[in-house]
């Protein structure tokens, strides 16, 4: 009997230490440890500006723009790019300032089309924007009244002429209007007894050999200074012109090849208003119409005295503030 109570209690000793040799096991045991893998945070691309510049663009216009387009993109944090065209199916949610140097056709279903994206265009006409569009208005007739003003002023006796398109109405009227706003009658003292300036109306779609004759007819009187539209350029009327001692006034930037000729170019400037209405644009505030200004450029061959410059740019803020009319039918 005590045989088997000893055996009982050996194998209950023996049972218990099986056990707690178990459990020191189980404790000393590496418990597994979860893992995550951190993944970079994805991040979005920044927002566009987009510029829609159309062949045939003035190149000084395209220039400014492209500079100051690329500067206030940079300050906002935006990527930039330009175009020749868009759709309505390619102005996609991360284009935030789409900007038009000509006002398009489309431009009213453009614009529905992308109620998020704010338009800025450069425009010349009476065009009552939504809210996502910012007018930068410009009046082209503003240029040829001040083309027709520097003709008369610049030319001794108003010896000159205007090259226009027949096309042109109101653009001519402004120009003829520039010349009897600096010299009424505009009469020469001495021969060739003729009221200035003289002018000829062609076909925008003439040939050169037809604007080199209309030059011809009007340089029969001795001019000394022309207006040349922008549809006449061509190195065949720079060269014959260069034969003679006439020199031009344009409107828009001339090539390289007619700088020594060139006198002055009255510029539209559409860009500068780009600045003053950045920051409403860019945070979604736009509807609104402001003025483009008026701009003497290329004048390097000198043949505007500085005096002459300050007279020119004295009429400029004269027709911006709205206190002369280039159209005004009693100058006509």
């Amino acid at each position: 009997m005590a045989k088997t109570i000893k055996t009982i209690l050996f194998i209950l000793l023996l049972s218990s230490f099986l056990i707690s040799c178990k459990g020191n096991d189980a404790e000393a045991a590496p418990q597994p440890t979860s893992t995550f893998e951190t993944l970079p945070s994805p991040t979005n691309a920044p927002d566009r500006v987009v510029l829609i510049a159309e062949e045939g663009a003035d190149s000084w216009t395209l220039e400014q723009t492209n500079l100051t387009l690329q500067e206030l993109a940079t300050a906002s944090g935006l990527e930039y790019e330009t175009r020749q065209s868009i759709n309505a199916s390619e102005i996609t949610a991360d284009i935030k300032v789409l900007v038009f140097l000509s006002h398009p056709n489309n431009l009213g279903s453009l614009s529905n089309a992308a109620p998020n994206t704010q338009f800025i265009v450069i425009s010349d006409q009476d065009w009552t924007p939504s809210t996502n569009v910012s007018i930068i208005r410009v009046d082209p007739t503003y240029q040829t009244f001040m083309a027709g003003y520097a003709s008369v002023m610049l030319a001794d006796n108003f010896r000159s002429g205007g090259i226009l398109t027949s096309e042109g109405d109101t653009l001519n009227i402004a120009f003829r209007n520039g010349a009897k706003y600096f010299c009424g009658l505009c009469n020469a003292l001495i021969f060739p007894y003729n009221n200035y300036p003289l002018t000829k109306e062609v076909s925008q779609s003439a040939t050169s050999a037809e604007w080199m004759q209309a030059f011809n007819e009007l340089n029969l009187s001795t001019i000394l200074f022309v207006y040349i539209p922008p549809q006449a350029y061509s190195s065949d009327l720079f060269n014959y012109i260069a034969q003679t001692n006439v020199k031009i006034i344009g409107i828009t930037t001339p090539p390289a090849e007619a700088l020594p000729l060139w006198a002055g170019t009255f510029l539209i400037d559409g860009v500068s208003p780009i600045r003053d209405i950045w920051n409403d644009v860019v945070a979604g505030m736009g509807g609104k119409t402001v003025n483009a200004s008026l701009y003497l450029a290329d004048t390097q061959a000198g043949l505007i005295s500085q005096g002459r410059q300050a007279l020119l740019n004295q009429v400029i803020d004269d027709l911006q503030a709205g206190t002369i009319y280039t159209l005004d039918p009693n100058a006509e």
